[in-house]
């Protein structure tokens, strides 16, 4: 009896390794070497389909990006020097020519830069130019403006430089030393500021300085319930001259750095206006009535006038829209506008 158990027992584990070995397993099992290996091979599968996602660090990335970065800056330095002679140093091989030698040829290729600026600007002088009468400049003046203009590479600043030589010729003495100094010193985003702040220039009284008018200032009625005084601002900020803009002139010497208001308008005579070519005359409705601006200085004055008139029509309607609530305005149909630049 014992032994036909035993006997049935074999057969069966027979059975069972003939179907493991017989088994059609999946692709991804289909190297592995035996029955336990393969239930290895699912386990590590299953595994890997409940590992969490591993997002990349921006950390990692940011630096990646940084070191692209120096690596273009350093291929950008090696550029400017390369192409101003002063590369001799970062080559791999030796220069032929001696440090005085290279220095002499980089000496040479800035006269010619500096020759090619001012023929440059002599031609949009030139070109400037409409049959006006002329004078003659002081020859100190000139020598001074050549070698302050040949330094001058970009080519809006080189028209604006040409429009300085043009306003002497036509007008010698017009244009102060010190007015050509901050010139130089000035950046093409700082001269952006000036001419966006010219643009808004105007004189009014007997004072033909140029200002921004910014608003008024005016007593308050028997109606206004305890108020003073009432003030009204335009804000020029809309026309692209915020504060930061009004601080920049004034660290250049352009602009006074206070704002200022005039004395009590008067209603007779009518207090004279001129905005960019535009003539107006103010007649104040009631008594009290100051107006608020900031100066220019000077030398802004002069730069001013170089710029030439270049109206901003929409600063010229708030103008006369603020001015209507205090004073009857009177426009003159011949004044004209005069674009200079």
């Amino acid at each position: 009896m014992a032994q036909t158990l035993l006997n049935l027992l074999n057969q069966q584990l027979q059975l069972l390794f003939y179907s493991i070995d017989n088994i059609v397993y999946p692709s991804y099992l289909s190297n592995a070497s035996s029955p336990k290996k393969q239930l290895n091979s699912v386990k590590s599968v299953m595994e890997d389909k409940t590992k969490p996602v591993t997002i990349d660090n921006d950390a990692a990335k940011s630096k990646q990006q940084k070191a692209s970065y120096i690596k273009d800056s350093a291929s950008r330095v090696l550029n400017i020097a390369g192409s101003y002679g002063l590369d001799a140093q970062l080559r791999q091989d030796k220069p032929e020519s001696s440090a005085l030698e290279r220095a002499t040829d980089r000496e040479e290729r800035r006269k010619e830069l500096r020759q090619r600026n001012l023929e440059q600007i002599l031609k949009f002088t030139h070109g400037f130019c409409k049959d006006e009468t002329a004078g003659e400049p002081d020859t100190d003046w000139l020598l001074r403006f050549f070698d302050m203009a040949q330094e001058i590479h970009n080519s809006s600043m080189q028209r604006l430089w040409a429009q300085v030589l043009k306003r002497e010729v036509t007008n010698p003495g017009s244009t102060s030393m010190k007015a050509l100094k901050v010139l130089q010193d000035m950046s093409s985003k700082e001269a952006q500021i000036l001419q966006r702040a010219a643009s808004l220039a105007c004189s009014f009284g007997g004072d033909g300085s140029q200002k921004l008018l910014i608003g008024y200032k005016a007593q308050g009625s028997i109606f206004s319930f305890g108020k003073r005084t009432t003030t009204v601002n335009i804000n020029i900020g809309n026309f692209k001259l915020p504060y930061s803009s009004l601080l920049v002139l004034i660290e250049l010497g352009l602009l006074h750095g206070s704002e200022l208001e005039s004395g009590v308008i008067e209603a007779d005579p009518a207090l004279p206006l001129n905005y960019q070519g535009k003539n107006l005359s103010l007649q104040p409705m009631s008594k009290g009535v100051r107006l608020l601006y900031y100066r220019f200085s000077p030398t802004g004055n002069e730069l001013c006038k170089l710029l030439g008139n270049k109206p901003s029509m929409k600063y010229y309607d708030q103008l006369v829209a603020v001015l209507s609530q205090k004073f009857m305005l009177v426009t003159d149909t011949d004044s004209s506008v005069d674009e200079t630049v």
